[in-house]
C-alpha cells in the first residue's frame, strides 16, 4: 500500500514538473461505456457489456503540451457471483432457502458504485486535431452502495433475496487504474483502462449474518479484490 502511494506521488510530481510551461487546454464532457472481466471484440459481448454493466459519467481534462491530468466521476452497477462451500451434512433451511445435504451455495451481490479516478497521462499526436494516442495511469476512489443480495443452493431452485447486510462489504475502497486511449477529430475519445483494486471487497468479518455464517466456508473470498477492465467512449464539449 505505502509503495503504491509513493509511486503515485512521484508520478504526480513528475507531471507537475513537466507542466511548468506551455499553453493550457481545458475540456469537459460525458462518458458512457461498460465494465468487463475480459476484453472482447465480439459484437455480442460488447452489447452484453452495455446492457448488463453500463457505465456513465463525466470527465475533465487539463492539457499542457503532451501531458494531461484527467479527473472523472463514473457511475456503474456491479454484480459479483460467489459459489461457497458448505458444511451441511443434512438438508437445512436457512431463511427461506432449502440447502440439500452437501450442496454449495451461490451468492450474487449487486451494488451501485461511484468511482473517481484521477489519471495522469501523455498524448502522442499522430495527425494534428484528427488522431492521437494516449497512455495514462492514476489512483481511484470507489464508493460502493449495496443494492440487493441473492442466494440459492447450487442446482436447486431460483435465487432468493436475502438480508442486504449479510456480507461485510466495504463501502469505500482505493484502486490504481491504467490504460490506453485515443482521441479522434479533437472531440471523440475512447479509453480502455484496467482497474486494480488495492482494498479487499470484504471486511474482516466477511459475513455478518450468523445464520449463514455457521453453514458456509468463506475462505475462498477472504482475499477477493475488485479488478476489471473499463471501456468508455466520451465527447469533449470544450
Amino acid at each position: 500500500m505505502k509503495k503504491t502511494f509513493l509511486l503515485i506521488a512521484a508520478m504526480l510530481m513528475m507531471g507537475s514538473a513537466a507542466f511548468a510551461g506551455g499553453p493550457i487546454d481545458f475540456s469537459i464532457g460525458p462518458k458512457v461505456g461498460y465494465q468487463t472481466s475480459k476484453l472482447s471484440y465480439q459484437k455480442e459481448d460488447i452489447k452484453a457489456g452495455f446492457v448488463n454493466h453500463l457505465t456513465v459519467g463525466l470527465f475533465g481534462r487539463i492539457e499542457i503540451g503532451g501531458f494531461y491530468v484527467q479527473p472523472e466521476a463514473l457511475w456503474f452497477k456491479t454484480s459479483n457471483v460467489f459459489e461457497l462451500n458448505t458444511n451441511v451434512h443434512q438438508d437445512v433451511i436457512i431463511g427461506d432457502i432449502t440447502v440439500p445435504d452437501g450442496a454449495n451455495v451461490e451468492f450474487t451481490l449487486n451494488a451501485m458504485n461511484i468511482q473517481v479516478p484521477v489519471l495522469l497521462g501523455y498524448k502522442f499526436e499522430i495527425l494534428d486535431d484528427i488522431f492521437a494516442i494516449r497512455a495514462q495511469v492514476g489512483p481511484t476512489l470507489n464508493f460502493t452502495l449495496p443494492q440487493k443480495t441473492f442466494a440459492k443452493a447450487v442446482g436447486n431452485s431460483e435465487p432468493t433475496e436475502i438480508n442486504n447486510e449479510t456480507f461485510d462489504t466495504k463501502s469505500i475502497g482505493f484502486g490504481l487504474q491504467g490504460g490506453l486511449g485515443i482521441d479522434l477529430f479533437d472531440g471523440l475519445t475512447l479509453d480502455v483502462n484496467y482497474n486494480f483494486g488495492i482494498n479487499k471487497i470484504f471486511g474482516a468479518n466477511l459475513i455478518n449474518n450468523t445464520e449463514w455464517g455457521q453453514y458456509i466456508d468463506t475462505n475462498n473470498i477472504s482475499n477477493v479484490h475488485s479488478n476489471m477492465f473499463m471501456v468508455t467512449i466520451g465527447y469533449k464539449f470544450l
